[in-house]
């Protein structure tokens, strides 16, 4: 049988690395996630405004979407961290994939028309799709 919490650790070092080669950001896993609820898996090495609170799960048995326990614990975290919720799942011998918030991506694509309709909606893209959008609200956020 499998380790849960070796599984877990494992993924997380996966993703860590996934934003590293990706986006030059080094992250690390959060020790503090064990000892206080509302805290993602992983945070940035060093200080600097990072928007995000990533949670990474995974599960042998497949399913079609997400468990909806996940998106909430994010989308708790992050609100109680004021972060965009971001979430990395896998299932065994499948892709990952990534899920954020509808009116998060409306923001990075476009975000003079956010009117705030997009609340509540999530949506389900691929690594490349995340980074790019990553990528976007970071610049952003970044001083003109």
């Amino acid at each position: 049988m499998v380790n849960a919490r070796s599984k877990g650790r494992r993924n997380e070092h996966l993703v860590k690395g996934l934003y590293l080669d990706e986006m030059g950001v080094k992250l690390q896993v959060d020790l503090d996630q064990y000892r206080s609820a509302d805290r993602g898996d992983l945070v940035p090495c060093g200080v600097f405004a990072w928007p995000f609170t990533i949670e990474v799960k995974s599960r042998a048995k497949v399913n079609y979407m997400h468990d909806k326990s996940w998106s909430d614990q994010v989308l708790k975290a992050a609100k109680a961290n004021r972060k965009i919720p971001v979430l990395w799942y896998k299932y065994d011998r499948r892709e990952w994939r990534v899920v954020m918030q509808l009116a998060d991506v409306a923001l990075a694509l476009a975000p003079a028309s956010v009117d705030g309709n997009y609340h509540g909606d999530l949506l389900t893209m691929s690594p490349s799709t995340h980074f790019y959008l990553a990528r976007e609200i970071l610049s952003e956020m970044a001083p003109i």
